[in-house]
């Protein structure tokens, strides 16, 4: 009986005989995992097999798969994380090198008659900013 989110329709007869099978392998399943004797290797088969009927099932009635992720994407996920890891490394490396800068006292020791005091200045306000941006990143990245 259709509800109100689907339409009724006829199905095919593989449509049919997938979903049937579809329908033994959940059988199945129920079987192996009331036995006492099953192993968890044998509850996981049997879970595979109503897993690869269904799936059998949505490919054929045109259906969404119901596969969370391909390996397309997780290679993809894979890769994203990977660059996530190394801009990651990158911005503490940064960081660790404007702490260097600043623990050395050298910017702040400029002598007062310096000819590019304006310069200067420019340049110290851009390492400041650069180490706010920087420590707001990695508080992210840490999760905090």
């Amino acid at each position: 009986m259709p509800t109100a989110d689907t339409a009724a329709r006829d199905y095919t007869a593989a449509e049919t005989t997938a979903y049937e099978a579809y329908l033994s392998a959940v059988a199945e399943h129920n079987i192996v995992c009331a036995r006492p004797a099953a192993t968890t290797r044998d509850k996981m088969d049997a879970a595979t097999a109503q897993m690869n009927a269904f799936s059998r099932f949505c490919e054929i009635a045109g259906f969404p798969n119901p596969s969370t992720r391909s390996p397309a994407d997780i290679a993809k996920i894979e890769s994203l994380n990977a660059e996530i890891g190394e801009i990651n490394e990158a911005v503490r490396s940064a960081w660790s090198m404007l702490v260097a800068v600043d623990a050395m006292d050298v910017i702040q020791r400029i002598p007062a008659e310096t000819r590019h005091h304006d310069e200067f200045q420019a340049s110290f306000t851009l390492l400041s900013d650069a180490g706010v941006i920087l420590r707001g990143i990695l508080r992210k990245a840490d999760g905090e």
